[in-house]
């Protein structure tokens, strides 16, 4: 009890996190109020909902990587703060697909605007595969829903979906990179992120080659 309460209370900047419940509630507000703010500035028409649906993207892309680098940062780099960021992984999962969840609501409005928002083409299709990953993702978890799939259909659920969300957002910023050179930083943060996977993954695999026998 008393080590749950000490993961709880450290470090300070990931105390929004501290329970699934908590991290959905602030990434609400927050994603809430970038909306509102949003509108004000840019006004409730079509360049005010194309602006919400690109600052809701942006809410939500830091929460991904929080939650697709956690094993991976624990891995590189034991310590008090790695254990807590890989404590929370839960809560930033679910954190992350409240603010998607936010922002698809965000790509329908925009759609009342721009009809062919939802015509059919490679995009459309990739966005749509993303938002059925983010929704199984988070409706599975949860400790009920692991033990009913299994260890091994639960990993590769969350697996395969932390993939497909990393390659529409490596497509979708690549696309962007290439129409607006401001885009530069969201590659460059994938290819950081995908090397720190890749680190994490042999690292695990050179230790497990030189663990002794017993």
């Amino acid at each position: 009890m008393q080590e749950t309460a000490a993961i709880r209370a450290y470090p300070f900047w990931v105390a929004w996190a501290n329970r699934p419940r908590r991290a959905v509630g602030w990434t609400l507000a927050v994603a809430l109020f970038v909306v509102g703010a949003t509108l004000s500035l840019e006004g409730t028409a079509t360049l005010g909902w194309r602006a919400v649906t690109r600052h809701t993207a942006q809410v939500a892309f830091p929460l991904f990587l929080a939650a697709f680098l956690a094993s991976s940062i624990a891995r590189l780099w034991p310590g008090a703060i790695s254990r807590a960021l890989l404590a929370r992984r839960r809560a930033l999962g679910l954190a992350f697909a409240t603010a998607q969840i936010i922002h698809g609501i965000a790509i329908v409005i925009f759609a009342s605007f721009e009809p062919t928002t939802f015509e059919i083409d490679g995009a459309f299709l990739g966005g749509a595969l993303g938002f059925v990953f983010v929704v199984a993702m988070a409706a599975t978890s949860n400790d009920a829903a692991a033990r009913r799939l299994g260890s091994k259909a639960w990993r590769a659920l969350h697996t395969s979906g932390q993939v497909t969300l990393f390659v529409i957002y490596a497509v979708t910023y690549a696309g962007r990179v290439a129409e607006n050179s401001r885009y530069w930083p969201g590659p460059l943060l994938l290819v950081a992120a995908l090397g720190l996977r890749l680190a994490a993954a042999a690292h695990l695999t050179l230790r497990s080659r030189t663990l002794p026998i017993e």
